[in-house]
């Protein structure tokens, strides 16, 4: 986000059925084209809580959710190959959203996000095998590359917490109510294990 490097690309492969986005398989791959990672996500039990699972080839980390019952999902996690998967069964609660489910949680929140209202929910995070609490709020309407867009920002509630987790820009087309840019912390690690701080632009065809 600061040099304007790029890192790496993500591509998504969405399965659709009867107009329902089930599934989705995402690609990472390096400056080179390697591929280093694969997600895969199921939205079809629950869309802000999906089941998941990332896993990076290059040191072995993963992490993951499987939905238990109701919002209940068992988080696992481990930060490189030689570790021990951890694992621990969490309620997510009624205003909850996991890794890309965040995007439906928008979605199913659009009304109350374009007229101003802010959002408190949990965001379930494997790696730490827990659930944190944030807001999402709009910044500004405005326009993105030539389209009208909603400009949100995403932060954690903790006043502690918030010194180490910086807010998350997001900026969606209010057309189509695509995300168009993400601005914050990478769901991928650098070569330290640490996660990336990127800009990310989504292309769709």
């Amino acid at each position: 986000m600061e040099t304007g490097t790029l890192l790496y690309k993500d591509f998504h492969e969405e399965t659709w059925e009867n107009g329902k986005h089930v599934s989705s398989i995402i690609t990472y791959k390096d400056r080179e084209g390697k591929i280093f990672a694969k997600k895969k996500i199921n939205f079809l039990k629950n869309r802000t809580l999906p089941e998941f699972q990332l896993e990076d080839y290059r040191d072995g980390y993963l992490e993951g959710g499987i939905l238990q019952s109701g919002s209940s999902v068992k988080l696992f996690a481990r930060r490189k190959s030689a570790d021990m998967i951890q694992e621990k069964i969490l309620d997510g609660g009624n205003l909850s959203a996991l890794d890309g489910g965040f995007d439906y949680f928008v979605i199913d929140h659009w009304e109350e996000l374009i007229s101003g209202k802010k959002i408190n929910f949990h965001f379930l995070v494997p790696v730490e095998r827990d659930k944190f609490q944030f807001s999402v709020e709009k910044t500004k309407e405005g326009e993105y590359k030539g389209k009208p867009a909603l400009f949100l920002r995403m932060k954690i509630a903790s006043a502690i917490l918030s010194m180490f987790v910086k807010p998350i820009d997001l900026v969606y087309d209010i057309e189509s109510k695509r995300i168009m840019e993400f601005k914050g912390t990478s769901n991928i690690n650098d070569e330290n294990g640490k996660s990336h701080k990127v800009k990310i632009v989504y292309g769709f065809r």
